[in-house]
């Protein structure tokens, strides 16, 4: 299956898996409500999150570069040699933190969610002890889904997220009645667990596991230094989230409430637009690093640059225009008012800005690691983050609550246009003339799509905000489809046919 195909199934994939998590939610409302088990419930879920994410998302993000080097420049030995290292070792610093955190429970609680009285705070604990684990099942199951990938096999790792997501909500209804919500909990424990050997499963004829621990292994020590710039990025940017809420509680009534909706439908665009195609071009970014193709990475860079483009452009325009309906038919129900609608719709605008230019973060900065270079990354991340918080401390007064949102956009814009700049400096077969050509006649045809869109807007009042979304989104569709066409769009002209090709 071709890369354009590919990224459209395993899109489709993770919106279903977006579907049965907030159905996932559902289920638990819908049997313990707003209470405090449910606040129990998501203290003791998120600690093991946050204790050990950070260093699973950072060992999958060096995994694969590592990995694929050695396995095109060493052969398939060497390369498993360094997974079975790295699955022990991983292992073993999770079973470590899972016994550390079963016996400093108590203490953890307090420092997570010191307002517990005492009854809530027992249930936490008790929770916590119980969900620990989970972190070990998560961490190989990470490891996995990177050799999988670098194997380029996508489709089947994406499914892997149902089970979680099922598990926890058979386990709900079955077990709720007798079990309260450490159901949900044991669910958790058992459907991290299935995750997990779910991967191990359809990685058996890629990959099989030997026990194996040399801490003094190169590749294994090279893989660590490689994770500790990774972990600052993502710590770095926790830091700067802290700095944000703590910034708009200072502002109205609401704010913070505000920020978080908006930021929700923001963070399902990007994820829907953006996670697929990130996650199926970084291996092959690494693939071309280890082969020395630089020129095969130029090409592949440049692909993803325009894909970016030819799909976001557009979507910015239509979620600029429509941004009202969406926010309404998404939150409109119940206290959530006109004016909540007012609040949030102005939020997402500002979120809308960055959109494209978060994706080109995403994508160059996989590419800086999959040059085996995880520094320039974090460095930019930290300017970014840095830059965050000094116009989070300024544009509020000046702007309102819109200025944290029109912050993060900035930031984004800083970041990537950075990474962009030391990319093309630094290599001098890089160069940006094929993304030029597309973004040319990519801007054109989101333009001609945008003077249609915003005609109807003006002239569709009367209209249900249901009916006027839709509406729009068909004209908006043919419009753009047509423009591409007759703009002769490169990039559009290269993509259709891998659609449309049957194998």
């Amino acid at each position: 299956m071709n890369f354009a195909k590919t990224s459209v199934v395993v899109s489709v994939i993770m919106t279903i898996g977006y579907l049965i998590s907030f159905l996932k939610e559902a289920v638990i409302a819908n049997f313990f409500g707003v209470s405090a088990d449910v606040d129990a419930y998501s203290i003791s879920i998120q600690i093991p999150v946050t204790l050990f994410s950070v260093v699973a998302v950072a060992i999958r993000s060096v995994v694969i570069p590592i990995y694929s080097d050695l396995l095109h420049k060493k052969g398939k030995d060497n390369a498993n040699f360094f997974l079975d290292n790295l699955i022990s070792l991983v292992a073993l610093i999770a079973i470590t933190m899972i016994f550390i955190g079963e016996i400093l429970a108590d203490g953890i609680i307090y420092i997570f969610a010191p307002g517990f009285d005492a009854d809530v705070h027992a249930l936490a604990t008790r929770l916590l002890r119980l969900t620990l684990p989970t972190m070990l099942f998560t961490a190989v199951g990470q490891i996995f889904i990177a050799l999988l990938n670098v194997h380029k096999k996508f489709i089947w790792p994406a499914f892997s997220v149902y089970l979680l997501s099922g598990t926890i909500i058979v386990s709900t209804f079955l077990l709720h009645e007798n079990l309260g919500i450490a159901a949900a909990c044991i669910g958790q424990v058992v459907g991290s667990l299935l995750y997990m050997l779910f991967l191990l499963t359809i990685g058996r004829n890629t990959y099989k596991y030997h026990i194996r621990l040399h801490i003094h292994d190169t590749e294994v020590r090279r893989s660590i230094k490689m994770s500790f710039p990774v972990m600052w990025s993502i710590s770095v940017a926790e830091i700067n989230a802290i700095v944000n809420r703590a910034v708009a509680s200072m502002l109205f009534a609401g704010s913070i409430a505000a920020l978080s909706y908006a930021s929700k439908i923001n963070t399902v665009f990007l994820s829907l637009f953006i996670s697929a195609i990130s996650m199926i071009v970084y291996p092959l970014y690494a693939e071309s690093s280890a082969k020395d193709d630089m020129t095969g990475l130029n090409y592949r860079v440049n692909s993803t640059l325009s894909a970016y483009t030819l799909i976001l452009l557009p979507l910015m325009c239509v979620l600029l225009c429509f941004r009202s309906e969406i926010v309404e038919l998404a939150f409109a129900r119940g206290r959530f008012d006109a004016k909540a609608v007012e609040q949030t719709q102005m939020l997402f605008g500002c979120y809308i800005i960055g959109l494209i230019f978060s994706a080109f973060r995403e994508t160059l900065t996989k590419v800086f690691y999959a040059l085996k270079d995880t520094k320039t990354p974090a460095k930019n991340a930290t300017i970014g983050v840095v830059l965050n918080i000094c116009l989070n401390l300024t544009l509020p007064w000046v702007l309102g609550v819109k200025g944290l949102a029109l912050a993060t956009s900035l930031s984004a814009i800083y970041i990537s246009m950075s990474l962009l700049y030391i990319l093309v400096h630094r290599f001098e077969v890089m160069s940006l003339r094929t993304f030029y050509n597309n973004l040319a006649g990519t801007l054109l045809a989101s333009g001609c799509m945008l003077i249609f869109i915003v005609g109807f807007y003006q002239l569709s009042d009367s209209m249900t905000s249901m009916l006027r979304l839709t509406t729009g989104l068909l004209l908006a569709a043919i419009s753009y489809l047509v423009a591409l066409s007759l703009f002769r769009v490169p990039i559009w002209r290269t993509l259709l046919p891998m659609l449309i090709k049957r194998k």
